[in-house]
């Protein structure tokens, strides 16, 4: 019943009893027996580590050899498939299987270990024709896919020694222009004549990044904000930043490649777009040297031969018809 207890030995009496003071001294002189330690340096390390038992070593030691069998011996994980995508792709893929079979420490042909910077980094400095490495992409378990877009030739550099060279869209010297069969330039390069005659060499960049980038915006806005096609530029030499851009509707604009590509041209826009078709019959050049203003010049009026030199000033001052 739970109103009754049971009936309990009173202390008084149990401590009487010599078999209860044995077990107790017992239990007062217990310690816990020491564990022994591995007679042996290497048992004493692998204790430590968590490796005293054989089980443990055994668990361990497979792991490893998985390990060691997924990163260095060809397996499912290998990479069996390349597949390019791009114009001209056979180099590509030679130069890819070259990174993928170069004897490292980190091995390139397994797919979960490739490094695709690595082999981006490697297939641009490798291959010239080569613009960007777009996208490499690890498709399970053994294919790689890499896309990359062909640098093309977009300029036709014309030096003042008649010496010819065909530039790509970022400003890279691809070669020396030839004749064609008829005897005559390639006729689909936009033209750039530059007015003095430097070292030019091939293979190397012409203009920086941000150049090339002003180069390409207005190959792409120009003609359709001046609703005329670009009939050639000109640079009076590489350092300046200087370039002219001469229209076949008849009249030229300045610009600086140090500037902004979006603000020039926004502000060209704005400023053709607020003239009289009469206007824009009669221009001769629109200056866009200046940061915060514009010059324009008739081809009638004195400022033909007189052309305004750019400065670093900030104050504003409107358009001026000279």
């Amino acid at each position: 019943m739970f109103g009754q207890t049971k009936n309990k030995t009173d202390s008084k009496i149990r401590w009487q009893n010599p078999r209860f003071r044995s077990q107790l001294k017992r239990a007062r002189g217990y310690k816990r027996p020491a564990k022994a330690k591995p007679p042996t340096a290497g048992g004493v390390f692998l204790a430590k580590i968590g490796l005293g038992s054989w089980i443990s070593r055994i668990i361990t030691g497979a792991v490893l050899i998985f390990l060691i069998y997924l990163v260095f011996i060809p397996n499912l994980f290998f990479i069996k498939n390349v597949r390019i995508s791009g114009a001209d792709g056979g180099r590509a893929e030679t130069l890819t299987n070259l990174y993928l079979d170069k004897k490292t420490p980190w091995p390139q042909k397994n797919l979960l270990l490739m490094s695709k910077i690595g082999l981006q980094n490697y297939l641009l400095a490798q291959d010239q024709q080569i613009l960007s490495v777009d996208k490499i992409t690890k498709k399970l378990p053994d294919t790689l896919l890499v896309s990359f877009t062909p640098r093309t030739d977009e300029y036709l550099l014309i030096t003042a020694s008649s010496s010819n060279f065909t530039l790509s869209t970022d400003g890279l010297v691809t070669g020396e222009a030839e004749l064609n069969a008829s005897g005559t330039l390639p006729s689909n390069l936009a033209i750039i004549k530059l007015d003095n005659n430097p070292y030019i060499p091939v293979g190397q960049k012409l203009f920086t990044a941000d150049e090339s980038q002003f180069l390409g915006s207005l190959q792409q806005k120009l003609p359709g904000i001046a609703k005329s096609p670009i009939d050639y530029y000109e640079l009076p030499n590489l350092e300046s930043g200087d370039i002219d851009v001469y229209l076949k509707a008849g009249y030229l604009v300045k610009f600086n490649l140090d500037f902004d590509s979006d603000e020039m041209i926004n502000r060209l826009n704005l400023l053709l777009s607020q003239m009289s078709p009469g206007d824009l019959k009669n221009l001769y050049y629109v200056d866009m040297r200046f940061k915060d203003r514009a010059y324009t010049c008739s081809k009638s009026a004195p400022c033909v031969n007189s052309i305004p030199v750019p400065n670093n000033s900030t104050t504003s001052t409107p358009n001026s018809n000279n």
